[in-house]
């Protein structure tokens, strides 16, 4: 399945060497803190460049960078800490773009950190889903051969074996990480990102309507392994039926939040979003066209199942827009894949049944409207994000040593505020031999008494700064 997902690249940074907190750090306990952290950091973005490591080797660095970043944005007593605009970070962002974000705030370096590894728990899923032993719909549980669209229908009679336990493990695996992505992405947008103040910059890795959908993405395609399972145990169309609808419209909702960004930057995200609605769209549809024939509404199980034939017909022909739509994400042709070509037949199987019984039992007249489908009221199945908070402060953040950092911090002026003197001293600085070279072109009596209050000013301002500095 790793042409069927869709993936943004990952974020990346520079490296972090956390200068500004080491001007102020006295103390070895504060020395060792900033050796943990730089080490920490480094570990994890290691880490993360592989999508098949282990989940808890992630979450173990995960955890641990985190736990020491707590100490910059909150100190132990819960009250915000004074360390938290210190350090500079820059990070590119999902959609692209050489030119990274930056800000001097720690909480924009955990927002950044927690979407980065939501977004590799989606690599995992897609690089677990790809394995040779994963076994998606429509293929036979016990054996791993290609069934056809009939025998999907009859996949329960099949005795299970050691091959669909793999399976099953590693379905289990692919779900549970999706669940873990949307439950970073949703803590990013619920709780982090208010944090921040307002961005200027649209379409960013810090902008609500980037997180939604990825939020609402994860959260789909984990509905997906649930809906795959339902197949694979020939579970009855009412409820394959209600999973393809929800999980078609979830997909649609996240393709919304995307419409108000540069469609140039998220077209092929948008397109493959897309792609997954109408494909559930079309499955949901064949489901219900089953549902129909077993109640005997023939004529509208006709109707519904060319919907869904012409709905596969246009999920196929936006793969194909797919492969041919520049920007970040995933190079395939999705309409070769097997999870496409398995749908068509399928359909085509239920439709011709469905108007070979019209014509000798039933002889229903066959609607002109199709009905709309409607969101399941039963919640089971449905895919809902991992809890996700962060971790409670590093034990080397004691009262002791963030007292450390914080006397230091009070007596020597923050670096933040020293950048900016800095910048003011070296732009006066300029201002004075420009005025200066001025007042030689033009040695008139009202420029030389300007130049000379200004000058008396610019020194004592000059002084002043350079004492502080």
């Amino acid at each position: 399945m790793a042409h069927w997902f869709h993936r943004n690249p990952l974020k990346s940074t520079v490296p972090v060497k956390f200068e500004g907190l080491k001007k102020i750090a006295k103390g070895p306990k504060c020395d060792e803190i900033l050796t943990e952290m730089k080490t920490s950091r480094s570990v994890l973005l290691e880490l993360l460049n592989r999508p098949t490591n282990k989940v808890e080797d992630i979450t173990v660095a995960f955890t641990k960078y985190l736990s020491l970043l707590r100490g910059l944005v909150e100190a132990p007593d819960g009250k915000e800490s004074k360390l938290r605009k210190i350090t500079m970070f820059k990070w590119t962002n999902s959609l692209g773009g050489r030119i990274p974000s930056v800000q001097t705030d720690a909480w924009f370096e955990i927002i950044s950190v927690v979407m980065n590894v939501a977004i590799w728990h989606t690599k995992h899923a897609a690089e677990l889903a790809s394995s040779d032993t994963y076994v998606p719909w429509p293929l036979c549980c016990a054996c791993f051969v290609p069934v056809s669209a009939h025998q999907v229908l009859y996949l329960h009679h099949h005795t299970c074996t050691d091959a669909e336990v793999i399976d099953l493990e590693q379905a289990k695996e692919v779900h549970r990480s999706l669940k873990m992505a949307a439950g970073m992405f949703l803590h990013v947008k619920e709780v982090l990102l208010p944090k921040l103040p307002p961005s200027p910059e649209k379409g960013n890795d810090t902008d609500t309507r980037v997180v939604e959908a990825y939020v609402l993405q994860s959260q789909a395609e984990a509905q997906e392994v649930t809906l795959a399972r339902a197949l694979e145990l020939g579970h009855k169309p009412s409820v394959v039926l209600a999973l393809a609808t929800e999980t078609s419209k979830t997909f649609t909702e996240a393709c919304t939040s995307l419409k108000t960004l540069d469609q140039v930057t998220v077209a092929k995200w948008s397109t493959y979003l897309t792609i997954k609605a109408k494909f559930y769209e079309a499955l949901a549809y064949c489901y219900l066209g089953q549902d129909l024939l077993v109640k005997e509404k023939c004529g509208e199980s006709i109707k519904v199942l060319q919907t869904s034939q012409q709905l596969s017909q246009k999920a196929i022909e936006l793969c194909e827009k797919y492969a041919r739509v520049k920007g970040p994400g995933t190079i395939a042709r999705p309409e070769r894949h097997p999870f496409f070509q398995k749908l068509a037949p399928m359909i085509r199987l239920h439709l011709d049944k469905s108007t070979r019984e019209n014509g000798f039992i039933f002889h229903q007249k066959v609607p002109e409207e199709c009905p709309e489908l409607e969101r399941p009221q039963q919640t089971y199945g449905l895919a809902t994000p991992q809890d996700f908070t962060l971790p409670p402060h590093n034990p080397l953040w004691t009262e002791e040593t963030f007292a450390a950092f914080q006397a230091s911090s009070e007596a020597d002026g923050t670096y933040e505020t020293k950048v900016y003197l800095r910048v003011m001293h070296n732009t006066i600085t300029l201002a004075y031999f420009l005025l200066f070279g001025f007042t030689r072109l033009c040695p008139t009596s009202f420029f030389t008494l300007a130049a000379g209050l200004f000058f008396g000013s610019v020194g004592l301002i000059e002084f002043l700064i350079g004492s502080f500095l």
